[in-house]
């Protein structure tokens, strides 16, 4: 045990405590009436496989991105390198009904790659000799009945730890990521992640967890190596186990919510993801977007599906975003578009712009003023300049080709129609449900677009009284937008079956 004294700068001793050195074995006595949150110790390999000791990913930390070669380097410092050692891991002891239950706060590779061998998940390199016994290629079972010993100083390994008593969830991410890591070698959304709350769980789990099906993943061949990959993007869209799923969501979202057009940096994404989960924060008691965001994620997902083979390799992070958010805000100007014909022409226009022969972007400058370059080199920034310069572009030929090449369905502003009229076509029906025949009372009837509204305005679908048909209400909500033949066929069918059953 170490004493330390804490003094105040010109002034007086102010606090005297003791740092114990707390072994694994012994461990739950001393927890509970210690004077400091923080002493050293160490554990032993056998304590860290125990079930009350959770070594797997938390929510503040990486994904695991460790290769075999790496795993297999540290039993080889076990075994071999013996005078390395395995560095100090950090533990979060946190106390419950029945005892306590341990944290691995920092140390999450180093430490799985011994359990994940002790799994028997991977076997030890070729040609790896220990004291004179050839153990390499060995899995575990292999090692444990030829080397019994040899295994044993697996088990008995013991790693220095720093054992952090009483730290909230909120200390915990915030000693992983200031202090352990300090920033160092995380990138952005790793460090977004470790910012604890109902949005950083909801881009986890929808990004990887429990993925939406926008992000389902299958397995490529890249020569002799097979790789994850995204099924509905570009191969180019690189998984390195660096959270790039979570990190293009919660671009979308940040985008999305914050406006397109301001782009976004590190830092601002960053100090929006911490403002919106801390007290008082838009998202403190729950993602209250949720519902709007999966929507946006299926509307992606149909916009994807219709994107052709020969366009899927420039589905990268950028331009899916751009694709997304681009069709995402002419839907909500113009009401709705044909996913085909959008990606079509945005596609066209990404060739058109970056074709060196035609030199279009030498007839535009950026949004800052500057020369442009090839459209196809705006998609490398995410600053306001290249999203409103792409923007630019993109209104440009909006302007030129027109709405339809664009796959825009203009859906007419009038939603219902008048009830005086509704009645008017109610008796020109003779009383009757225009898809069944049957007799309606007054309280029964509702006006239906004949051509469904959402099929848009240049299709008929507008709120007029061409357009309108009188019917029972609860086939009104049935029909939505289909065809009225195939529906008026569907009610028919439905009578002659209850008919033969009858």
């Amino acid at each position: 045990m170490n004493s330390v004294n804490v003094n105040r700068p010109g002034g007086p001793n102010i606090m005297s405590f003791t740092i114990k050195n707390i072994h694994c074995e012994s461990a739950e006595e001393h927890f509970g009436n210690n004077p400091v949150p923080c002493n050293n110790g160490d554990v032993s390999v056998e304590w860290l496989s125990t079930p009350k000791v959770n070594t797997g990913n938390r929510a503040y930390q990486r994904e695991k991105v460790a290769t075999l070669i790496w795993k297999q380097g540290i039993l080889y410092t076990i075994l071999i390198n013996v005078f390395a050692g395995i560095p100090e891991i950090h533990i979060r002891v946190i106390k419950t009904k029945n005892g306590y239950k341990y944290e691995l706060i920092d140390g999450q590779q180093r430490v799985t790659a011994i359990l994940d061998f002790l799994d028997g998940k991977y076997s030890l390199p070729d040609n790896m000799v220990v004291d004179g016994c050839d153990i390499g290629g060995m899995n575990v079972g292999m090692l444990e009945s030829s080397y019994p010993e040899i295994y044993q100083r697996i088990t008995e390994y013991r790693i220095s730890c720093k054992w952090y008593e009483n730290l909230t969830d909120q200390q915990t991410a915030h000693l992983f990521i200031k202090v352990l890591n300090n920033v160092n070698g995380m990138n952005g959304q790793e460090i977004r992640n470790a910012v604890l709350g109902f949005y950083s769980d909801y881009v986890r789990n929808t990004a990887r967890f429990d993925p939406h099906e926008l992000f389902t993943r299958i397995i490529e061949k890249k020569g002799k190596k097979e790789v994850e990959a995204l099924k509905y993007f570009s191969p180019k869209f690189t998984l390195a186990g660096r959270m790039e799923v979570d990190e293009w969501l919660s671009k979308l979202v940040y985008l999305w919510k914050n406006g397109v057009t301001k782009g976004v940096s590190k830092d601002k994404h960053f100090a929006w993801v911490e403002k919106t989960q801390i007290d008082a924060g838009e998202y403190v008691d729950g993602f209250k977007d949720e519902k709007e965001i999966n929507k946006l994620l299926n509307f992606a997902l149909t916009l994807l599906k219709a994107t052709p083979k020969q366009y899927k390799v420039n589905l990268k992070p950028m331009v899916s975003l751009m694709l997304v958010l681009y069709a995402n805000d002419l839907k909500t100007r113009f009401g709705k578009i044909d996913e085909s014909a959008y990606v079509r022409t945005f596609f066209k226009v990404y060739d058109d712009w970056s074709c060196t022969d035609k030199e279009l972007y030498n007839t535009m400058t950026t949004d800052s003023g500057a020369p442009m370059r090839q459209f196809k080199d705006l998609f490398g920034g995410e600053n306001s300049n290249a999203i409103n310069t792409i923007l630019k572009v993109l209104e440009h030929e909006l302007k030129n080709q027109g709405k339809k090449a664009f796959g825009i369905i203009e859906v007419d502003s009038r939603p219902t129609f008048k009830r005086a009229d509704i009645i008017k076509k109610w008796k020109e029906q003779g009383y009757k449900c225009y898809y069944s025949g049957v007799i309606l009372t007054e309280e029964d009837i509702a006006g239906d677009h004949l051509i469904p509204r959402s099929a848009g305005i240049d299709a008929g679908g507008v709120t007029e009284y061409k357009n309108l048909v009188v019917c029972k209400q609860s086939l009104n909500n049935k029909k939505s937008n289909l065809d009225p033949d195939i529906f008026k066929q569907m009610i028919t069918k439905v009578k002659e079956d209850a008919k033969e059953a009858a």
